[in-house]
Formats: structure tokens, C-alpha cells, sequence
């Protein structure tokens, strides 16, 4: 390809990214709405857009005073009750431990699980208890809590 070619060839690329580059720094309020203007109704812009502050302008002076020492004492310990309350709304005392459980009676001596035997063998077994060493029985220890 010749140089005027090449140059044809891009002129078409170049002309868009000029279009592109323009549009970003012009004012669409000044074309028509059918051409991608702004509409009749808009408000219009105002006069300065981008205003500066003037560095060498003096402050203005506050209006509001300062606190007296009273006032603030108070006003911090508003503010400490208030943390507080907000503390305790968001982390709760624990509830209290659950009562400990009645001791348990002392029970009459509880039933055979064994159903009822013969005379004979009622006899036999009297005869091997008076041999066995005596072991007080001792109540049903009370269960222990689980927390």
C-alpha cells in the first residue's frame, strides 16, 4: 500500500476519535432536543458553575457559644447513662441459675422385683440372708444437675 492509502485508510478512524474527544467538551444545551440537546423545560444552568473560595476572605464568627464547664460536665454524663442503657439493651444480664431440686424423701423400703416364692424356698433364702454381712441400704442419691 502507497502513503496516501495508509492515509485514507485511517482518516475515518481518526475523525472518530476527534468526534469522541469533542463531545466530551461541548455544551448539548445549545443543539436542538431532536439532536441530542437538552429539552425546552430544563432548568437552566446556573451563572457560575465551578466557583472557588476566596482564600484571603476572613472566617465568620460562630454564632453558637462554647459550653460553660457545668454544661459540659452534665452533657458527658448524659452521654455515659446513654451508653450504658445502649450497652445493656445489646448485651442482657444472664437469667438467674434454676433453684436446686427438693431433697428427696426418705422412702419406705421399696418393693421385690421379684415375684412372690414358695414357702421352701422362702426358708432357704432366710437361712443364706442371716449368713450375708448386713449392708445398710442407703436412699436413692438425688441426680445431679446437668449445668
Amino acid at each position: 500500500m502507497t502513503w496516501n492509502a495508509q492515509w485514507y485508510a485511517s482518516a475515518p478512524a481518526a475523525a472518530l476519535m476527534l468526534l469522541i474527544v469533542s463531545g466530551c467538551a461541548s455544551n448539548f444545551d445549545v443543539l436542538p432536543e431532536k439532536m441530542g440537546g437538552l429539552p425546552e423545560s430544563a432548568p437552566a444552568r446556573p451563572a457560575e458553575a465551578y466557583t472557588v473560595p476566596n482564600v484571603y476572605e476572613a472566617r465568620p464568627t460562630r454564632e453558637a457559644k462554647p459550653l460553660s464547664t457545668e454544661e459540659q460536665k452534665k452533657l458527658e454524663s448524659d452521654l455515659v447513662t446513654l451508653r450504658d442503657q445502649q450497652k445493656n439493651l445489646a448485651n442482657p444480664p444472664p437469667p438467674p441459675p434454676p433453684p436446686p431440686p427438693p431433697a428427696p424423701k426418705a422412702a419406705a423400703k421399696p418393693a421385690s422385683k421379684t415375684p412372690a416364692k414358695p414357702k421352701k424356698e422362702a426358708a432357704k433364702t432366710a437361712e443364706t440372708k442371716k449368713k450375708e454381712p448386713v449392708v445398710p441400704e442407703t436412699g436413692a442419691t438425688p441426680p445431679k444437675p446437668l449445668n
